[in-house]
């Protein structure tokens, strides 16, 4: 497979990926025997079902169910996969998604404001999110993973690449986000309690407490809650976020477990921006403002409430078969105020005046949301025998009912173009500006989506060396649609599709196995051809082929994937003779359904210990990515991407310190911005971001620990597709004082 023009190639990638595991596991074989360590975090069999873990202190895991819902180990897995673990989220001070995905391999995020994140993989959006295997609804204002779920509750998370639609049914072929939960797994008391003071007044304070509620810890309880108030980089913004997390987990019987929990999470932002900043003076000069800049009134916000309730029910049949089952509750609330500054600055007073006639001015808008999901998922799993081997199977279903209900008022105050009537002063911006007056609130959607999927998937060992991993789902998917925003503003959808999963691993050498997979997913959408009728879906698809390395009794995990993903049925305008768009008497536009998008390109990992003490996590990914037509899309997105990440724990008299650090380096991109002149290329040079941590642990519980990001201070851009650029976070540092019993 060629990987790049005229550049990289399989073949040289292949010898340097041995190569270096050779290497390291040569200077490290004294961690070899070490094997004995395989053993899973849980408490017990049935909790091995989703996903079974090493122990706390390590940079990978044994095993994961996240791509087939098969628990496979990360060697036998078909797929590109990446595990982010408790210890390397405590180890980074990671306590949103967005941090996770900012380090991990082949992922990329890139915001529209303050709260609206979005994440790439492979070029295309991330939409796809699980809650221990089990699908849940995204963020409703960006379509991708909700950037701003807290970390406290998880004990891991796990990234797919690639599409998902065997586990998730709709969406794209980017990526899934697995949010693996913690658990009342300890049958003695536990408490584990950090605070944390970062740069800009950044407070925060963890607690994580686990106790049995009966003397012979059949039933057990886990309590985790934070609190964090903090201000930013960015003048006037500051933020207020609750969260709670509760589980009892009961033994029911030797075979039976129950496990009942709910979270909370309460984000309340003040001074949040609605949109970016102006790039350019009126005069076409470039602003270059400080990191600081910010467009956000002392009275905009934006709250959000996340809240989720679940039962889980585990038992365990003869022959380590298991049936799962899982009822679940999600609900989101919002509620905001924002404003939005659009046009150009006079280089001289720095002041936006007043232009309806150009759309030149302040915005605000206001609105309410709720969106709630209900969902039901149950399977069973376990081996079986036939032809005289043995081989794994899971079947199941799973189901789920999104109801997503919004309000918007406009201020009262806006004049012809809804600019708002007073002038923005860009030089002595501090968010004082005059708060509207809002008037009605209206509906602008009412939306409520049905899925339903059904799906079988199989291990098969056809030799020793070569298993053939299979599946398929049956999915359905209808919505009932209102929007202001559509076309139609009444519109239904009913479609139904059969997704196919087929992997191949083999078995080379003791250490590896080489593997190439086939998955697909699907995604509606509201585009009309010539005859009115809604298009198919769009459909994604993604080739695997690859090799994966499995080091120090499942220490190390290696792994080199070369894909190439596709995007078909995408929507494509028709023109009429003239050139100018064909549309239908309601304005809409007339479309054909034509092959889209596709991407290609390599992702290289390594994840685990090297030696005794000694962690680390590297990935190197690259891809291209072009239209129908051959021209590269998406440039704001960079091509290549390296995370890198590394903590070392010394024996003898310093093994009370562990020493970190890391890079994140991305390559050049560029993007379409407005400009006084019509427009302009924005170029964005690469970006290499450094960061360090070093803890003491002063006694078994007590540890003090330091963290550094961007400690080069490089001022660069985030770019987006809608001239939302924003700066990246300056320097900045953290401690954190913790206790754990």
């Amino acid at each position: 497979m060629r990987i790049h023009h005229g550049g990289w190639h399989a073949a040289f990638l292949f010898t340097w990926f041995v190569s270096v595991s050779a290497v390291a596991q040569q200077g490290v074989a004294v961690a070899a025997t070490d094997a004995a360590d395989r053993a899973s975090t849980g408490g017990g069999d049935i909790d091995t079902v989703v996903v079974t873990g090493r122990d706390e202190r390590s940079y990978t895991v044994d095993s994961s169910a996240a791509a087939t819902r098969l628990p496979l180990s990360l060697r036998d897995t078909p797929q590109s996969l990446t595990v982010v673990t408790r210890e390397r989220l405590d180890d980074q001070n990671l306590h949103t998604v967005r941090d996770v995905l900012d380090h991990t391999p082949g992922v990329y995020s890139y915001q529209y404001d303050t709260e609206r994140v979005l994440f790439t993989a492979r070029g295309f959006t991330i939409d796809n999110l699980m809650y221990d295997g089990v699908p849940a609804t995204t963020n409703s204002n960006t379509g991708s993973v909700e950037d701003a779920l807290d970390l406290a509750f998880y004990e891991r998370i796990e990234i797919v690449r690639g599409a998902t639609g065997l586990t998730t049914g709709a969406g794209s072929p980017a990526a899934s986000v697995n949010l693996v939960r913690k658990h009342a797994d300890s049958r003695h008391a536990a408490v584990d309690f950090a605070f944390t003071q970062a740069s800009w007044n950044d407070s925060r304070l963890d607690a994580d407490v686990a106790v049995p509620l009966t003397n012979d810890g059949r039933i057990r309880a886990r309590v985790v809650g934070a609190y964090q108030n903090r201000e930013s980089y960015q003048d006037v913004y500051s933020n207020e976020k609750k969260v709670f997390y509760g589980v009892v987990d009961a033994d029911l019987t030797e075979r039976a477990r129950l496990s009942v929990g709910y979270d909370y999470q309460n984000s309340m932002p003040q001074g949040n921006t609605w949109g970016s900043f102006p790039l350019y003076f009126s005069d076409g000069t470039p602003t270059n403002w400080p990191t600081s800049v910010t467009t956000a009134a002392d009275w905009s916000f934006w709250n959000r409430r996340y809240e989720t309730a679940f039962a889980d029910l585990n038992y365990k049949f003869d022959g380590d078969w298991v049936l799962r089952s899982t009822l679940s509750w999600n609900r989101y609330t919002q509620s905001s105020q924002l404003f939005y500054v659009y046009g150009f600055p006079d280089a001289d007073s720095g002041v936006v005046a007043v232009d309806p006639d150009n759309g030149y001015g302040g915005y605000a808008y206001a609105d309410r949301a709720k969106v709630i999901q209900r969902s039901l998922d149950v399977y069973a799993s376990g081996p079986f025998s036939l032809f005289g081997r043995e081989h794994e199977l899971v079947v199941g279903y799973n189901g789920s009912r999104v109801a997503n209900n919004s309000v918007k008022a406009s201020p009262l105050e806006a004049i012809d173009g809804g600019v708002l009537p007073w002038p923005v002063d860009m030089f002595h911006w501090n968010g004082t500006y005059p708060e509207p007056t809002f008037g009605e609130y209206t509906t602008s959607n009412d939306l409520t989506t049905t899925q339903n999927g059904l799906y079988l998937a199989t291990r098969i060992s056809i030799l020793d060396p070569l298993k053939l991993v299979a599946g398929a789902r049956y999915a359905t998917w209808k919505i009932d649609s209102f929007s202001v925003y559509d076309t139609l503003n009444d519109s239904r959808y009913d479609y139904e599709q059969t997704i196919p999963y087929a992997g191949l691993v083999y078995d080379v050498m003791q250490q590896f196995s080489l593997f190439t997979s086939y998955t697909e997913i699907f995604k509606p959408q509201n585009a009309r051809d010539i005859n009115g009728h809604y298009l198919d879906p769009i459909d994604g698809k993604s080739y695997e082929v690859g090799i994966k390395g499995e080091h120090f009794g499942g220490k190390l995990n290696t792994a080199l994937t070369l894909f190439r993903t596709l995007q078909d049925n995408v929507a494509a305008p028709i023109y009429n003779d003239d050139g100018s768009p064909a549309e239908f008497p309601d304005g809409s536009a007339k479309n054909r359904a034509i092959d889209g998008t596709v991407s290609r390109g390599f992702e290289l990992e390594l994840a685990g210990e090297l030696t005794q003490g000694w962690n680390a996590s590297l990935g190197w990914t690259h891809y291209l990515i072009d239209d129908a037509d051959g021209h590269a899309v998406r440039t704001f997105v960079p091509r290549t991407l390296v995370r890198l990440y590394t903590t070392w724990n010394p024996r003898g008299a310093l093994k009370r310190l562990t020493l970190g650090g890391g890079v994140d380096w991305q390559s050049d991109s560029s993007t379409q911005v407005g400009s006084p002149d019509g427009g302009a290329t924005l170029h964005q040079g690469d970006v290499t971001l450094l960061g360090l941590m070093v803890r003491w642990q002063f006694t078994p519980q007590w540890s003090l620990q330091l963290n550094g990001e961007n400690l080069l201070d490089k001022k660069y851009y985030v770019l987006d597709e809608y001239d939302n650029t924003y700066y990246g976070a300056p320097i900045s540092g953290s401690a954190s004082l913790r206790f754990r019993f």
